[in-house]
């Protein structure tokens, strides 16, 4: 009987180390996403909200988008004149225009004249030209009324010559007076069928939502739009292809 009492005791013991054992385990924890999408009703794009951890993985960057008012520039022949309009030290550049090419100049903008080579071809070492402002009543028998004069200086290593042949550049006004809403290029996401996007994001918020742009044109590193979001608007520039891929599951 001693004997039966010493085995139940050791089964008793081993039975409660089991039970601690079991009981100093983890509670198995549901598994945090790094990122929740949800359908945008009335819509087929969703809405991709990070954890702080994923958005510092990352790197989320933002900018805002601007408004400007685009100025052009169109590059155009002229040539150097002899005028007793021109100041000493400077001479004057004569740009023959069509009346529609003379009202769509940015007379407010200076132009700048390249010389040209005796080839014809561009300059690499003059390439930045001559700040050239525009000059007011000059008479020229040949001038039809359209043609525009620029005082530009006669002196330095880039002198120019009467009857020499040169390259304006000129500030052209954009069609129509309604400015452009710009955002940084690297903000411009492209889907798989080439659409133009970008994503916003909510204000005091880490969620962000896709929306359709429409490129007019790039220009170093902007993207001018005609279509976007509002200006001030929040748009991402560094993890835009993260939140595509978040968001449908195609990789960028």
């Amino acid at each position: 009987m001693r004997h039966n009492n010493r085995w139940i005791l050791v089964i008793l013991v081993m039975a409660g180390l089991l039970l601690s054992a079991c009981a100093s385990k983890p509670p198995v924890t549901e598994k945090i996403q790094p990122a929740k999408v949800e359908p945008i009703e009335g819509t087929d794009l969703k809405r991709v909200t990070l954890t702080e951890k994923a958005a510092e993985r990352v790197a989320i960057q933002t900018a805002l988008v601007r408004e400007t008012q685009v100025v052009r520039q169109r590059e155009v022949g002229g040539q150097v004149v002899a005028s007793p309009a021109a100041e000493a030290g400077t001479v004057l550049v004569r740009v023959a225009l069509s009346e529609a090419d003379r009202a769509r100049v940015d007379r407010s903008q200076p132009a700048v004249v390249l010389p040209l080579d005796d080839d014809g071809e561009d300059d690499d070492e003059e390439a930045e030209g001559l700040e050239a402002e525009e000059i007011d009543d000059v008479e020229d028998d040949d001038d039809e009324g359209t043609a525009l004069y620029f005082s530009v200086s006669s002196s330095g290593p880039q002198a120019l010559a009467p009857g020499q042949a040169v390259r304006v550049k000129l500030a052209m006004l954009a069609s129509g007076t309604t400015p452009r809403k710009l955002v940084p290029y690297a903000a411009v996401i492209y889907d798989v069928n080439g659409g133009t996007w970008v994503y916003t994001k909510e204000p005091n918020a880490l969620s962000f939502v896709r929306q359709s742009i429409t490129v007019d044109y790039i220009e170093g590193d902007e993207a001018f739009l005609t279509e976007g979001p509002p200006v001030g608007t929040e748009v991402v520039t560094v993890g835009g292809a993260e939140l595509y891929g978040a968001e449908t599951g195609v990789s960028k």
